[in-house]
């Protein structure tokens, strides 16, 4: 009997800014993805450790509201353990994933984490699709009611996931390849199971 396919993590950040190298994340969310069907989600503000949470006209998170957030450090472990064995998917990537890998190499005790994603903004432009991610969801029919709050976006990414997978199926385009996550080292952040949610989220 064949092993089961692996299923998706997908994942979004809200940051400070742009810069992963100088910027700190505000907020992550992971949500699981199997056969189609969204089967888990987690989410958590952060303590970006500094005093600008910066735009909050655009990701409505302020100072106050990560009074109190667990820090990066504190939800490795737990991000780790919601990536591990699946197979992570972004929307623009490189943003997501550069953030998430400087994070992990400011903490300076686990080595590389080494992550990769399935990047469905090239997936959508391979398939004629807009590369925005709110006018991609409207063009497939997903609803993003609440943008750049990042269980919002990433469970709306999941949906269009699941959309894109099926019409490159069907038009025969190769999805890239991207294998599974683990952590490439054999000692890794322990869980703690600290979280803060942002106030409103369902």
């Amino acid at each position: 009997m064949p092993d089961a396919a692996p299923g998706y993590a997908c994942l979004d950040v809200e940051t400070t800014g742009l810069d992963a190298k100088n910027c700190r994340i505000l907020e992550i969310a992971v949500v699981h993805v199997d056969d189609g069907r969204i089967t888990g989600e987690w989410t958590t503000l952060l303590d970006p450790g500094v005093a600008d949470v910066g735009p909050t006209r655009i990701h409505g998170i302020t100072r106050d509201d990560v009074a109190g957030a667990p820090t990066f450090g504190d939800v490795a472990g737990d991000l780790v353990g919601h990536l591990e064995g699946r197979i992570p998917v972004a929307h623009n990537a490189p943003f997501d994933v550069g953030f998430l890998n400087a994070e992990w190499d400011a903490l300076q005790r686990f080595g590389p984490m080494g992550l990769d994603a399935l990047d469905t903004l090239g997936l959508a432009r391979a398939l004629g699709l807009p590369g925005r991610l709110g006018a991609l969801a409207e063009a497939l029919g997903v609803d993003l009611s609440h943008a750049h709050r990042a269980l919002d976006d990433t469970r709306a990414l999941a949906e269009v996931l699941v959309h894109l997978l099926g019409r490159a199926g069907e038009a025969g385009i190769a999805v890239p390849p991207v294998p599974p996550y683990f952590l490439p080292t054999l000692l890794g952040p322990e869980s703690t199971g600290r979280t803060k949610v942002r106030a409103g989220a369902a």
